[in-house]
């Protein structure tokens, strides 16, 4: 399988980004092809010109998931190519809680899962946020008892992207509106008739604690 890492970064030099550089990496020795995004944070008004997919259903927003959107929409741009088998996309916080190995041979197997139960991306983070469980289980495979499907991922620092449903997401990209990366996929993904999302069930990554960019708020490890 060929399969892109891209690392999408603003502050490399500061403690988190080093670290996640430092976890995410290695990946290119283990057969992932491992590219960083480096992007200057986004700080104009053109968030304010276009309301957000989830506009006005209680969703707070501001120019940092606006440039979060844009970081993302470039990362699947530029690299999403034909040749694919997928793509995956962590953010600047993520860090790995297994061994490149162990990931790699998870990112296999996500895929396999991918293909046979049609599923259109799926994220290796955690299904849990402040504790509480954010993705309920609606389908599960004994071929693949470390995943199961379902209708919602809130989180998006380490997400696959399949090749199967690469024309589809580059239509959303085109055809809708932006927001936070998470919930721009959920519901992008629904305004298209598709909800059969892949998680994992022992996250492969977390979130690194610290200042978030997207609201200058204090966040722990997720």
């Amino acid at each position: 399988m060929k399969v892109r890492l891209v690392h999408i970064l603003t502050e490399p030099d500061t403690k988190r980004e080093v670290e996640s550089i430092s976890s995410l990496s290695p990946l290119q020795f283990f057969g992932i092809e491992y590219i960083q995004q480096v992007n200057q944070r986004y700080t104009g008004d053109a968030w304010k010109l276009v309301p957000a997919l989830s506009h006005g259903e209680g969703t707070q927003h501001g120019p940092g998931h606006y440039g979060a959107f844009q970081s993302f929409k470039k990362a699947i741009e530029n690299n999403f190519t034909e040749d694919l088998d997928g793509l995956i996309i962590c953010e600047c916080d993520c860090v790995l809680t297994c061994s490149p190995y162990d990931f790699l041979s998870k990112v296999y197997s996500a895929l396999e899962f991918s293909k046979k139960k049609d599923l259109c991306y799926l994220s290796l983070g955690s299904r849990f946020v402040g504790g509480v469980l954010q993705s309920p289980e609606n389908e599960t495979d004994d071929d693949f008892p470390e995943f199961y499907i379902t209708d919602k991922i809130i989180l998006a620092h380490c997400i696959i992207l399949p090749k199967q449903y690469r024309e589809i997401i580059l239509n959303n990209l085109d055809n809708y509106s932006w927001d936070s990366p998470d919930i721009w996929f959920n519901e992008s993904f629904w305004r298209s008739g598709i909800s059969r999302f892949g998680i994992i069930r022992d996250r492969l990554a977390r979130q690194h604690e610290g200042i978030s960019l997207i609201d200058d708020i204090w966040k722990d490890s997720q």
